[in-house]
């Protein structure tokens, strides 16, 4: 027996264990068999982290959510709802919010409180916990000065006033904030735990979580097990048994489904292989939805030859963005000429001409001179990305373009997950392929990860100071147009400057099975299993 089919047996096991035919509320089991609940699907490879203040990584951010709750929750239709939080008190001045928890568990059984969301917060903004999630937090008062070490994180504006209540005050007014406190890093910990065991999120018998699932299973590097939380408070919504997910190359996720041991592939989770995107889109079985994320790469702006802009800039212009989404991704992705997705509406006209080999040809000859380099120094150039089909693919468009534009071959550096994620970390590359999806409906989302050089973010080495001011700026004024002209001023000196090269804007591409019906699949990456379902008629046969 293969050692695949060992796992599945493992697998479907723990499932009939946790849920499938579970003791009723008598104390009996149900003698009638019923097909297990479960939604199979492939993530690639291992999840970055599970800790919340650690997750950066999109596929583990989804996992996340499911394995925790925040103070509110992105609904279905996008918008952000009550969670954990049982009601918010606003202040006049749009500043101070006050949280009154309702009743809530962990999956260990402690209560969830008031402290477990100060000390989880207040702890990622400790200087000596390093997360590149720390920034999401500087909206609150002091925080980044506390983060920075100049203050004490008793001055930071979060404020614990008994088990079920505690208190925020912001830098100033954020009109998205209810739905910014939804991601993970605004998520609670329990302190608990936390204190006695800094590697409780590293294995699913020491795991803690609140949310709709509980971890079951975690066999690193090869699949991972969540299961329906009979703890969450608002457990009745949860319709599923559980979620498996298997970390298998694409090709391989794709023959899996074909064979009915998945139940989903694509994004965002992997990516469908280019060549079965035609066949998917005969069949009518390929769904697509236009997303708030855009690909592009990030150039090393402390060491030769990308330390100079006129040579970012040049290799932008010789992108040809249209032949990529065309002839590579095939998926209808849009080329982008800058950061913010065109949907947000930050702008009405490109920064820059795709394709314009002529410009980034005399762009190029400029800055050769005045580097004093020759143009041979470019072929010692590396672009690295992170090892998948499709990224091969746009790296050796990308690679092909330039030499058409400059007789220059950048070499091409494929690594594995792990690998491409501490690369960026410590800024180890040259060019580095890279993408961000939207946390929240906002263009400062995107641009603020280029606000400052040591923003955990931004790992580029650039900063501009007027483009710092006009984000600054920006949130202090109420005025919308105005905010967004501001924005769009910062978005054109990122442009100008290039420090990153925007190649195309996100379309999630995936196929499922017909019995699957309520995921919540959002315009900003996310998918959400809290209301999936199965239709145990379309189901069939028992897993």
């Amino acid at each position: 027996m293969s050692k695949m089919r060992v796992l599945w047996i493992l697998v479907l096991g723990l499932v009939s264990l946790a849920s499938c035919g579970a003791p009723s509320s008598s104390g009996k089991k149900d003698s009638k068999k019923t097909a297990c609940k479960l939604i199979r699907l492939n993530i690639s490879d291992e999840p970055q982290s599970l800790d919340p203040r650690m997750a950066r990584q999109l596929h583990s951010q989804i996992i996340v959510k499911m394995l925790f709750e925040g103070l509110t929750r992105v609904n279905k239709n996008s918008k952000p709802e009550l969670a954990l939080a049982a009601a918010i008190e606003i202040s006049s001045d749009l500043k101070t919010y006050t949280f009154h928890l309702r009743p809530s568990q962990w999956t260990n059984g402690d209560p969830v409180t008031a402290e477990d969301f100060v000390y989880a917060w207040k702890k990622l903004l400790d200087p000596s916990y390093y997360s590149d999630m720390a920034s999401q937090l500087y909206v609150i008062e002091n925080a980044k000065q506390a983060k920075e070490g100049s203050v004490p994180l008793d001055e930071v504006g979060i404020r614990l006033l008994d088990e079920e209540k505690f208190q925020v005050t912001l830098n100033e007014p954020v009109p998205y904030f209810l739905e910014m406190i939804s991601f993970p890093a605004f998520f609670p910990v329990n302190c608990k735990v936390d204190q006695e065991n800094k590697h409780w999120a590293e294995n699913a018998r020491e795991y803690v979580g609140n949310g709709p699932f509980a971890l079951q299973l975690w066999q690193h590097h090869d699949q991972l097990l969540v299961t329906k939380n009979p703890n969450y408070w608002d457990e009745s919504q949860v319709q599923l048994d559980g979620v498996q997910f298997v970390m298998v190359k694409d090709d391989t996720a794709f023959l899996m489904y074909e064979k009915k041991e998945l139940d989903w592939v694509g994004s965002p989770f992997s990516n469908l292989p280019v060549d079965l995107l035609k066949v998917l889109k005969q069949d009518n079985s390929l769904m697509a939805k236009e997303a708030l994320a855009t690909y592009f790469l990030r150039c090393n702006t402390g060491i030769a030859p990308f330390n100079h802009p006129k040579i970012r800039r040049a290799f932008a212009l010789a992108t040809e963005r249209q032949e990529i989404v065309e002839h590579v991704t095939q998926g209808g992705q849009l080329p982008a000429t800058g950061l913010v997705p065109v949907a947000m509406g930050l702008r009405e006209a490109p920064y820059f001409q795709d394709g314009d080999v002529a410009g980034a040809q005399a762009l190029l000859k400029e800055a050769l001179i005045e580097m004093k380099l020759p143009k041979e120094s470019l072929n010692n150039a590396t672009l690295t990305y992170r090892s998948s089909e499709r990224n091969h693919l746009i790296a050796q468009a990308l690679q092909q373009q330039w030499f058409a534009a400059f007789g220059v071959r950048v070499k091409l550096e494929a690594v594995e997950g792990k690998v491409y994620f501490d690369r960026i970390s410590r800024q180890d590359y040259q060019l580095i392929a890279s993408d961000w999806f939207a946390d929240y409906n906002d263009p400062i989302n995107f641009l603020e990860v280029f606000k400052s050089k040591d923003r955990g973010s931004n790992n580029t080495r650039w900063e501009n100071a007027e483009y710092a001011r006009l984000l600054e700026e920006s949130s202090r004024t109420s005025n919308q147009p105005l905010r967004r002209e501001l924005l769009a001023k910062s978005e054109q000196i990122l442009m100008q400057e290039m420090p990153i090269i925007p190649i195309f804007h996100y379309t999630l591409l995936y196929t499922s099975r017909p019995e699957i019906h309520n995921v919540v699949v959002s315009s900003l990456g996310g998918v959400d299993f809290k209301w999936a379902s199965i239709d145990q008629k379309e189901l069939g046969d028992i897993r």
